[in-house]
């Protein structure tokens, strides 16, 4: 893609309408500082010293961001947050990117918003304490959140699938509520990114890496997968899920198969420290907004992978790809017409 192809591309992404359901957390970091000689006057245990606390969008909410970053004007959050000041947090942090939390259910008293910690000591990330993760729906509060969703899924031209957390809010049994909404509304573009319930999934686009293609289908993963083992055991999953499928390759690049074919770009040779936390909320946030705003699967994919190489470089974050950052990569590797 060309320059100006690109910028054609991002002025026609904004208008896409995307939805996302699934996990949503706050990221919190913080610097850490455990040698400080100072102990409690009550428990005569040493004190522990925090600095520079900073929030943001985690999880699902990684992906939301994302979408933001890429200048999407309609965003949609769906799922819950409790009643606390994190979830307060998580409101205020969708506020400030104009994303509609209509859908964004408070939980019952025992549901705490979900919370990643992230301690910086000396440079590298301490022992996390999480919040929220082992949190359990019911399913009466989860026919609630899907009655709106089904109102919403009219109106948009994606949706987003998240599922991240051990006790998610997209369990096996609702992911089958979901799959109904695949079929009756072929319309709208569904993408997947699932660590545990990928394979109950029908008919939607779903991203997978490398080891969670292996996982998927119980087989062992080489440690340097080459093009053929994922086209094969790609195919194999896709299959089985009749659906196309997603495969992020790392620094190898980014695999597409769907009954066609395959269709892949190979990744960009970065250099210096790379953090791959968040890459793959990336991906399916730039495929999606691409593939929404009707590029073809090419120009998603080469979308995908230059939005990715700009993440992958911004350190102890779960960054985010904006034009700018992407027209200037793009202009590192390519040379234009």
């Amino acid at each position: 893609m060309t320059t100006n192809e690109i910028e054609v591309l991002f002025e026609q992404i904004k208008e896409v309408k995307i939805g996302v359901i699934g996990d949503f957390a706050v990221d919190l970091y913080y610097s850490l500082q455990t040698q400080t000689g100072e102990q409690s006057l009550e428990t005569k245990k040493d004190v522990f010293w925090g600095s520079q606390p900073k929030a943001s969008l985690g999880a699902a909410g990684n992906v939301v961001q994302n979408l933001a970053a890429l200048g999407i004007h309609t965003v949609h959050a769906v799922g819950c947050v409790g009643d606390d000041l994190y979830g307060r947090e998580m409101q205020h942090l969708f506020q400030t990117l104009n994303v509609n939390s209509q859908h964004l259910l408070k939980a019952s008293e025992n549901w705490d918003t979900c919370v990643y910690t992230k301690p910086n000591e000396t440079g590298e990330e301490a022992n996390r304490i999480d919040f929220g993760t082992a949190n359990s729906l019911s399913d009466t509060f989860f026919d609630t959140l899907l009655t709106g969703l089904e109102s919403l899924v009219t109106s948009l031209d994606v949706l987003i699938i998240n599922q991240q957390f051990a006790k998610p809010l997209l369990t096996q049994e609702r992911v089958s509520a979901i799959n109904g909404l695949i079929q009756r509304f072929p319309n709208v573009q569904f993408v997947a990114d699932m660590r545990d319930v990928g394979t109950y999934v029908r008919g939607a686009t779903l991203k997978v890496n490398t080891n969670e293609l292996a996982r998927f289908l119980n087989v062992a993963a080489p440690e340097h997968p080459e093009l053929n083992w994922c086209v094969e055991n790609g195919n194999t999953l896709r299959e089985n899920l009749g659906g196309a499928l997603l495969i992020t390759r790392g620094p190898a690049g980014i695999l597409y198969l769907d009954q066609h074919g395959a269709q892949y770009v190979d990744g960009l040779h970065l250099s210096g420290e790379l953090d791959t936390v968040g890459a793959g909320d990336t991906v399916v946030a730039a495929w999606s907004a691409c593939r929404g705003a009707g590029a073809t699967v090419n120009q998603a994919l080469e979308m995908a992978n230059l939005a990715a190489a700009v993440t992958v470089q911004k350190l102890q974050q779960t960054g985010t790809a904006t034009l700018p950052e992407i027209l200037t990569i793009h202009k590192q590797f390519f040379t234009n017409d």
